[in-house]
């Protein structure tokens, strides 16, 4: 569990003075307060980020407490919106949010037009907050009918955009100043340059630089006020040359060295000559912080010296990103720098993939985690549906602190990346400052004006006019989800159900009891409410400036769909039937799987005896001498086997003693569907629907409740399902073998098996994400060879 509001006021320096305690206290103070309410982030993992316009789009969601660095478990409504590329909105869900994880889908369809769309992730609580834990995602949906220009490695030479980012935001005169460099296209795509270099008014070469994958560099400057400099890149790709920018007289640089032994932070304050007259005595507070845990020291250029240094201990500081400020005597900030922390070891995973005899593939796999919830993607090798690799460690520990969140972050774990914690640093290196602005953290703290939406609201009114001290109450039936639950009718005749959690479609029924629990007829207005919150950032998507390139001379030519054997008509046959057809009049409300029953004139015997005889229990319950029907599979479990739901005439039938003296010869049709497929109310316990002869008196069953659907809830979970690829190169490139949202890991159950169908696979690759809920992050991007037969 993350420290919160630790503070440490003996530290080993290379000086030692006293605190001015005032501060220290006003400095504790504000962290305290500003970071006092727990805040949540969320992370999702798709399965992949291309699709064609069948298929379905899967994800897994993650939800985490910053305060408390583990899965946030008082979260249960996720929001999520679906924008087009032009920022339309295209779709809504509410995901319903468990033990910090949710899961959800979409079936794609017409309405899904090519393109690139946007899924955005929050909560209600966190329009609580300045800053934005909210999640984004692109995606892009491709169809069949156009062929598909596959995306270039190459960034967009012609657009390349020079940052520099001086530690402490100036370069200073007189003294050698670390310069971070960063080289972006329009499309963010960071350029690789091995041959920078800076030039003084001479055209003489001073220093040089390269830059990473990601567009990142450094360079190291010993800067001279009447000098000036040029930045110069002459490349095959790349040639520009563009004036240094201007060099300060003085000021504070910020500086620290994050690789030494015995587990030390080294912070430096630097400044030069003309700055150590000017800040001669004068007391700076280096505070290093994240979220409520933070570490505090006095220090002062008051020996003499230009460079002033101070060592703290990693182990009290927060994994990943922390910001170290300066801050002056008033608390004002002067300058800050990131620094990324990393203490926790991740948990190995390991992973093995073997071919079985019917041509299948099962992967093994076993993570280090006490307990934990994993979802994988298993692609084949070629695929090139995952354009962006995002890690739940770089949302968690990187993108939570970045003013400009990284949209690759993977590379930054990747456990092959032999460079990843030197590109780390380099990124560090070149932020202009982080997401939590200390004017906001000393001046203005958040406003708890939103709640934790916890699922939704039924509510209503009845009708009949009740007496004074009525204990009548509602009674509220969920058959799908053995549910029931009741609620008070206040003097006004209005009711209300909070906090109740269903999915879309779910059938629900709500009646009046009275004291003795006998249904009350009378009409009930019904409905389903909820806020539906919209963020109040906004949705934080880059507005990209130029298209993606794409290479004309790496075009993918889908197969066109194979046609219909045409269906011949043969004629001068005619062949004549007097028999006549048994007309069904309500088989379209049923199932294909049920069972349908056309009662024949004189049948006289009961409706319970036939049920009987079709594989149902009936009788009398000899404790309260109600009627039962049960299912005849659970004989062994008497009292306790599950019911049907039945209708007469389409109505639900709740007390099953109205079917004790109803008899066949009142009947026309009885359809029994033992799947319980024909209903949506039910769970798997059948369905039993019974249609009355026309002309007979139907008042004894009269409905004493009220059925409504539900439209406002928690979006419905989709079984994912893998789409149709007319050849193997189709589904090599876009296909998806499997997807596993539901992997729960226990303390005696670490290991996992999946198995999936082949599909002429030498190599797949694994992408896994999840966390354990004592906040371990597990996340993985592998290509695997398959072994051979097990």
């Amino acid at each position: 569990m993350k420290l919160i509001s630790r503070f440490f006021s003996l530290l080993f320096c290379l000086q030692s003075f006293s605190q001015t305690t005032n501060n220290s206290e006003k400095i504790k103070e504000y962290i305290n307060t500003y970071f006092h309410y727990d805040r949540e982030i969320i992370h999702v993992q798709f399965n992949k980020n291309i699709y064609i316009n069948n298929e379905d789009i899967v994800f897994k969601g993650y939800v985490f407490s910053k305060n408390n660095n583990i899965p946030n478990s008082n979260t249960t409504n996720v929001e999520l919106v679906i924008y087009d590329d032009q920022q339309q909105i295209i779709q809504k869900q509410l995901l319903f949010t468990e033990h910090g994880t949710f899961k959800g889908g979409i079936h794609l369809s017409e309405k899904f037009k090519p393109g690139k769309y946007n899924f955005h992730f929050y909560t209600n609580w966190m329009n609580n907050f300045k800053e934005d834990d909210s999640f984004n995602q692109t995606v892009e949906i491709i169809s069949k009918s156009n062929p598909y220009l596959f995306e270039t490695n190459e960034p967009n030479w012609k657009t390349a955009e020079i940052s520099l980012f001086p530690e402490g935001g100036n370069i200073i005169n007189g003294i050698i100043n670390t310069v971070g460099i960063k080289i972006k296209d329009c499309n963010k795509k960071g350029l690789e340059i091995m041959n920078g270099v800076i030039l003084d008014s001479k055209s003489n070469e001073v220093t040089h630089f390269h830059t990473n994958s990601m567009g990142n560099g450094v360079f190291y400057l010993k800067a001279d006020l009447t000098e000036k400099y040029t930045l110069k890149i002459n490349s095959e790709k790349l040639n520009i040359s563009q004036p240094l920018g201007k060099i300060t007289e003085t000021g504070i640089i910020l500086s620290y060295n994050n690789n030494l032994t015995k587990n030390n932070l080294l912070v430096v304050l630097k400044t030069n000559e003309k700055g150590l007259q000017l800040y001669q005595n004068k007391k700076f507070i280096l505070l290093i912080e994240q979220d409520g845990n933070f570490m505090q020291q006095e220090i002062t250029f008051n020996n003499n010296k230009t460079e002033q240094s101070c060592f703290f201990d990693k182990k009290f500081l927060s994994n990943g990103v922390n910001i170290i400020r300066v801050l002056d005597e008033d608390l004002n900030e002067v300058t800050e720098r990131l620094v990324y922390i990393e203490n926790n070891i991740a948990p190995t995973t390991t992973l093995e993939a073997k071919a079985t005899a019917n041509d299948s593939i099962i992967l093994s796999g076993k993570t280090e985690v006490n307990k934990g919830h994993l979802s994988i993607s298993i692609l084949p090798e070629k695929n090139v549906c995952v354009n962006q690799k995002k890690s739940i460690l770089g949302t968690f520990y990187l993108n939570a602190y970045l003013d400009k969140p990284e949209t690759n972050t993977y590379p930054y774990y990747n456990p092959n990346n032999k460079n990843r914690k030197q590109d780390i640093e380099l990124l560090m290196l070149n932020q202009n400052k982080s997401k939590f602005l200390w004017e906001n953290i000393k001046s203005d703290p958040p406003k708890m004006n939103y709640q934790f939406e916890k699922g939704i609201t039924v509510s209503g009114k009845v009708e009949k006019e009740l007496k004074p001290n009525s204990k009548n109450k509602i009674s509220l039936i969920s058959l799908k989800d053995n549910l029931f639950e009741e609620a008070n009718i206040d003097l006004h005749n209005d009711f209300k159900f909070e906090h109740f959690y269903a999915q879309d479609s779910t059938v629900l029924a709500v009646q009046m009891v009275n004291e003795k629990n006998a249904a009350v007829f009378t009409k009930i207005e019904a409905r389903v409410s909820r806020n539906e919150p919209r963020f109040i950032l906004g949705p934080s998507f880059e507005n990209i400036t130029c298209p993606v390139l794409k290479t004309t001379d790496n075009v993918f030519n889908f197969s066109t769909p194979k046609p219909e054997d045409k269906v011949i008509e043969l004629k001068g046959i005619a062949i004549k039937n007097n028999f006549k057809k048994e007309v069904l009049n309500h088989k379209n409300s049923m199932s294909a799987v049920a069972k349908a029953f056309k009662i024949k004139e004189g049948e006289y015997r009961t409706v319970l005896s036939f049920l009987t005889s079709n594989g149902y229990n009936t009788g009398i319950n000899q404790n309260d001498n109600s009627v039962y029907v049960r299912n005849g599979r659970g004989t062994y479990l008497g009292d306790s086997a599950s019911s049907p739901s039945i209708y007469i005439d389409d109505i639900l039938v709740f007390d099953f003693n109205q079917l004790l003296n109803l008899t066949l010869d009142q009947i026309d049709e009885i359809y029994i569907d033992p799947s319980g497929n024909s209903d949506v109310s039910a769970s798997g316990h059948g369905t039993i629907k019974i249609y009355m002869k026309k002309g007979q008196k139907n008042n004894y069953f009269r409905a004493k409740f009220t059925t409504f659907i539900v439209t406002k809830g928690f979006a419905q979970n989709i079984k994912y399902q893998n789409s149709i690829f007319e050849n193997q190169e189709e589904f090599d490139y876009f296909g998806t073998l499997d997807w596993s949202s539901d992997i729960d890991l226990k303390d005696d159950h670490k290991d996992y098996q999946i198995k999936f169908p082949k599909n002429n696979q030498k190599e797949i690759q694994i992408l896994i994400e999840g966390f354990s809920e004592e906040g371990q992050l597990i996340s993985e991007v592998r290509k695997i060879h398959i072994g051979g037969n097990s």
